[in-house]
């Protein structure tokens, strides 16, 4: 057997009105205990719940008396005894417990204990007897071989045969007459006795059927006979109305409490529900101008998709136009490749009539040399050369127009050139810029297909927009009617929720009275 240390020898008073009440399956582990138990032993809900009942045994309780109330329990009939157990911090409690299988449906399903104060009597007496099972005394207590009736018939034939005999001696009778009267009035007053006496063996018959426990006798009623059976058997039924009334008053004590919860929880469901309605009505309320909110964006949607259809067809109008001028833009540069093509021609002219006065120049000035030195001949012949000098002279200033003339053109070429380079220059970066305006027409009809596609992409989606919003639409007036069907459970739920309360006031009424009633069984007519 489990030792459960540690002792201290120090007792717990337990108190009168103390409802030591808890439930074990078929294997002895704790199912239920109530707040009695758990004050009593020290040990929390946690610690006692589905752990063996045992660990609250004491260990100067022999083994003996389990042993007694297990194999009554396993066949089925109740148990009553005087237990020590031992609190968490080693002190101990006496109680007299009563224990009984719980049926359902014709099955043990559990075992239930309901403990209270023992007398200080019978917790000293139960000290003792334990004591001596525990030093080697008789694990069991057994009942007189004789039962009590046969006893007192034959102690009264015995007194009756003792009082003839006395008779006779003083009397001077003779043994003989004495025998034959003494005899027949002696079994015949043991007859009487014996038979007299069957209810009571028959009483004592149905109290050992019913409570078949020597031990727990002894200490009860302080008797081994019949009566001291007969007593146990009262006691036993006193206490199962006793178990009885403790479970109920358990069960009525949980019962008032879970009531008391249940009107909080429906108070604060009636004030929720409360609450919920106002909130319905506003949401309902809301709802109705999101339908209205709806209708008015299902308008603007029809009038978007317009507007993006229109805006669809302008982008088209655009590109179109945008790749005209891309066309134009791109025939200009073409007219500007040919208009720098002919000033490059021309340039080109330029220097080659540059090179013909180079040409001249050189000529001008090989006339002019040689006038000069015409000159200087004529003059060396004198009179002679006269003539001819003149001509020289003429010759000089012809070739010296001649080069001035060509200086004049040179210049004006050169002019004519750098204009030409400069045309070219311009009609180079006109070139750039018209292709570049050539790029960006193209990036520009890019973009404006990219947003005649995503004009295309709003125009579908305003209309998805639009049908969407009009099954909202339908959608919110579904809700609204839905919402209007909460209100009305709502309000239903407002008025249920006050017969909750109601009902649940009267379920914590008619739990006192249980709690009352109960302790009326408890109560000190039942005492002993």
């Amino acid at each position: 057997m489990k030792i459960n240390l540690p002792v201290s020898g120090r007792a717990v008073e337990v108190d009168a009105a103390a409802n030591i009440l808890s439930t074990t399956d078929l294997k002895g582990r704790v199912t239920y205990v109530n707040p009695d138990f758990v004050r009593i032993s020290g040990f929390s809900e946690e610690e006692l719940l589905g752990v063996s009942h045992n660990q609250v045994r004491h260990p100067d309780m022999p083994p003996g008396a389990f042993e007694h109330l297990w194999r009554t329990l396993k066949a089925g009939r109740s148990w009553m005894g005087v237990v020590k157990n031992r609190c968490k911090n080693g002190d101990h409690y006496w109680v007299s417990a009563y224990v009984t299988p719980v049926l359902c449906n014709g099955e043990v399903v559990e075992y239930q204990s309901v403990r209270s104060r023992v007398p200080e009597h019978l917790a000293e007496a139960a000290e003792r007897l334990y004591a001596t099972m525990r030093d080697g005394g008789p694990r069991r207590w057994r009942f007189p071989v004789l039962p009590m009736r046969l006893r007192l018939a034959l102690g009264v034939a015995g007194l009756n045969l003792a009082g003839f005999a006395v008779l006779g001696w003083t009397g001077g009778l003779a043994w003989s007459a004495v025998a034959a009267v003494a005899l027949p009035v002696s079994l015949l007053l043991g007859g009487l006795v014996h038979g007299g006496l069957r209810p009571l063996d028959e009483l004592a018959g149905k109290a050992r059927a019913m409570a078949d426990n020597p031990l727990g006798q002894k200490l009860y009623s302080g008797r081994d006979d019949e009566f001291g059976q007969i007593d146990f058997a009262l006691r036993m039924l006193e206490a199962e109305v006793k178990a009885v009334a403790g479970r109920i008053a358990d069960s009525a004590c949980q019962l008032s409490q879970e009531a008391g919860k249940l009107a909080d929880a429906l108070e604060t469901n009636g004030q929720a529900t409360l609450q919920q309605q106002g909130e319905t009505r506003q949401v309902a309320c809301a709802i109705g101008q999101m339908a209205d909110s709806v209708q008015s964006v299902a308008r603007n949607a029809q009038l978007t998709a317009s507007a993006a259809s229109a805006a669809d067809q302008e982008t088209g109008h655009g590109r179109d136009l945008v790749e005209q001028t891309r066309r134009h833009i791109d025939s200009l540069v073409q007219e500007v490749g040919h208009t720098g093509s002919a000033i490059d021609r021309l340039e080109l002219h330029g220097q080659e009539i540059n090179r013909v006065l180079e040409v001249i120049q050189n000529i001008a000035e090989q006339t002019n040399l040689l006038a000069l030195n015409a000159a200087i001949e004529a003059a060396r012949a004198g009179d002679a050369g006269r003539g001819f000098a003149v001509v020289a002279d003429e010759v000089r200033g012809l070739a010296q127009r001649t080069q001035h003339s060509t200086a004049e053109i040179q210049a004006i070429i050169e002019t004519l050139r750098e204009s030409t380079s400069d045309a070219v220059a311009a009609m180079q970066r006109s070139q750039d810029k018209a292709q570049a305006s050539v790029e960006q027409v193209r990036e520009a009809v890019e973009a404006l297909n990219g947003i005649n596609q995503r004009v295309g992409d709003i125009s579908a989606m305003s209309v998805q927009i639009a049908a969407a919003v009009e099954e909202q639409s339908a959608v919110g007036e579904d809700i609204q009617r839905n919402l209007e069907g909460i209100r009305v459970a709502t309000d239903s739920t407002v008025d249920a929720s006050g017969h909750c309360r109601t009902a649940s006031n009267r379920v914590a009424a008619l739990a006192g009275r249980l709690q009352l009633l109960a302790e009326q069984f408890r109560g000190p007519r039942y005492g002993r």
